[in-house]
């Protein structure tokens, strides 16, 4: 069980909520068509991760997957958006990273994932769910989370800390990626 994982990641998980686009993010006036772009990302990365994280059956909930899908569709309904035309490198590289570490069977890695970006959802997700266009389902968990929380905790131990790490740096490298997207926005206005 991890006693300072937190602690341990601070640093870049400060380095990842400073970007551009956290703070657009948060900001209250995020593009329907980015934040759109933002999920298919994130659904993309979801996917993956999640078919080969290793967890014990009663976390399943904590998947977020089909959640975010149930958003990017809501948000194509809405606002007429299609899919993207290309992704930005991060997602290929980021899928690549966790295919690396199935291939050896570094569970614990992928586990170090997991926590950086659900226990994301779970805690700073909420602030975001009340900020973006739509209803923010990825954002929503069933039943107790402080239940999820506790038992996912006991998957967590500090020696994965620098695999926590690289989740934030992939997380810091789309978003730089998405906020080029809102500068060529602002410049095609």
């Amino acid at each position: 069980m991890s006693l300072k994982l937190k602690e341990l990641t601070w640093a870049h998980h400060q380095a990842a909520e400073r970007r551009a686009f956290a703070k657009e993010l948060l900001s209250g006036s995020i593009d329907p068509a980015l934040y759109h772009k933002f999920l298919c990302c994130q659904y993309m990365n979801y996917v993956v991760l999640e078919e080969l994280a290793i967890i014990p059956p009663n976390l399943n909930k904590i998947k977020r997957h089909r959640r975010i899908f149930q958003d990017i569709r809501e948000l194509e309904e809405t606002y007429g958006l299609e899919p993207p035309d290309a992704y930005p490198p991060s997602v290929s590289q980021y899928a690549a990273h966790l295919y690396a570490l199935s291939d050896v069977a570094d569970n614990e890695g992928l586990l170090a994932h997991m926590y950086v970006r659900h226990f994301g959802e779970l805690h700073g997700g909420q602030m975001i769910k009340k900020k973006i266009p739509g209803n923010g389902l990825m954002y929503e968990f069933e039943g107790d989370t402080s239940i999820l929380i506790e038992e996912f905790r006991k998957l967590l131990s500090d020696d994965m800390a620098e695999e926590a790490k690289k989740c934030f740096d992939f997380a810091s490298q789309l978003f730089d990626e998405l906020s080029k997207d809102m500068e060529n926005k602002t410049v095609d206005k």
